[in-house]
């Protein structure tokens, strides 16, 4: 038998009171449980109450021996619950890249992992085993972790790497590791960036699990509005005390329908609001700057630039910044600046031949005109870190050689 002691004292426990305990997974897609992260809990009898063992397993001071063995204890404990269940679930198991790499530093064969000797004792399915790659302090040989991770999803499991956006590595091992799920805490998130950039980096990663093949699963949700955010960033995997605190049994699947059930329906109602009020939004400006511009399309080279900068006192007073390229994306009049302090505009001509024809917004219109005969191109907002302010770009066609580029304030 396996003895401990505890961080409160001189009382020791036996392996008896090291409790796998079980947090849900909801898949926003079924609304239903899916899938449960494995946690470790201390039992204190005195007390009649569990002790989260969180703080041990990352603990850099611990010797690694006694932490590695309650770590499989739990495991096994929690793979025996899952083989006796005959529940159909996934779980998640925490593994550290630094334990990973300490344990295995020789013999790298899948008979000689621990989870993998557990999935054939029991004879569960392989896929109902998630491995998550933690965030950590890793000194350890990055290529000797993607033999590793190799091992694992050779062997038929997925792989996640877990606490996104908390540590500079992340990004490392995204790219090394290509993970099947990303999952981003945005408790952690939260309390190290402001409301924007806490947005705007949601934003980033949600596009990059995109692009990756990667589910996004969000962790450390409290909230209704966390919900609907995690959902807006296109998360279809949900977790947190929103849901249920972390226990020691499995819940039944459809705990959490009805509740699922009308969060998705007050989300589509809100969303498909917000949606509309945008495109209301688009097109008043398209057509305030259409009716403003209208009589242009027909100026020469020797009078457009001129012409151009007389009709600035009839622009909507939420254009930033505003100039026109040729259809190659080189400026041929000067950017006029919106000035905040006292209204008006500020001319720049030195900006006069700068290029943009690389710039997204600018391929994504000439594509569009000359697929579709598209006139207008709007981009998502984006934010000016200078300025503290979010806008968007419009682009629009003022004939085949010359085109719009508008900067709008699109402060909420």
């Amino acid at each position: 038998m396996f003895i401990t002691e505890t961080h409160e004292g001189n009382q020791f426990w036996n392996e008896t009171h090291f409790v796998p305990h079980f947090q849900p997974i909801v898949n926003a897609i079924n609304r239903s449980i899916s899938a449960y992260e494995v946690l470790g809990r201390q039992f204190n009898p005195d007390e009649n109450t569990y002790h989260s063992l969180g703080g041990l397993f990352h603990s850099r001071e611990q010797d690694m021996v006694p932490i590695y063995n309650i770590d499989r204890i739990l495991r096994e404990k929690a793979v025996q619950q899952l083989k006796e269940s005959g529940l159909r679930t996934k779980l998640f198991f925490n593994m550290m890249p630094n334990f990973l790499s300490r344990v295995h530093h020789t013999d790298l064969f899948a008979e000689n992992f621990h989870i993998i000797q557990l999935i054939e004792k029991y004879g569960i399915n392989r896929n109902q085993v998630v491995i998550e790659i933690t965030e950590d302090e890793f000194d350890g040989s990055i290529e000797r972790l993607i033999q590793i991770v190799q091992i694992f999803r050779d062997y038929g499991l997925k792989i996640a790497i877990d606490d996104l956006g908390s540590g500079f590595s992340n990004l490392e091992r995204i790219g090394y590791l290509h993970p099947d799920i990303m999952k981003v805490d945005i408790q952690i998130m939260r309390e190290s960036l402001n409301k924007n950039s806490f947005k705007q980096v949601l934003g980033a990663i949600s596009e990059m699990s995109q692009k990756l093949g990667s589910q996004l699963l969000f962790e450390g949700i409290e909230t209704e509005e966390e919900v609907n955010l995690a959902l807006s960033m296109g998360a279809n995997l949900l977790q947190g005390f929103y849901f249920s605190t972390p226990n020691p049994h499995f819940l039944n699947r459809s705990t959490f329908s009805d509740k699922m059930t009308t969060v998705l329906e007050n989300f589509s109602k809100h969303r498909s609001n917000e949606i509309i009020e945008k495109g209301i939004r688009e097109q008043n400006i398209i057509d305030r700057l259409n009716e403003i511009f209208n009589g242009l399309s027909d100026s020469d080279d020797n009078d457009f630039a001129y012409n151009f900068g007389k009709i600035l006192d009839s622009l909507p007073n939420n254009i930033l910044k505003i100039f026109v390229c040729d259809k190659d994306g080189y400026q041929i009049t000067p950017t006029y600046d919106l000035d905040r302090r006292r209204g008006g505009y500020l001319e720049k001509m030195n900006q006069i031949g700068n290029n943009y024809a690389w710039k997204p917004y600018f391929l994504r219109h000439r594509a569009e005109a000359d697929r579709f005969r598209k006139k207008w191109g709007v981009t998502y907002p984006l934010y000016d870190i200078q300025n503290q302010n979010q806008y968007v770009i419009f682009t629009f066609s003022l004939s085949n050689a010359r085109i719009l580029i508008a900067q709008v304030d699109w402060a909420e």
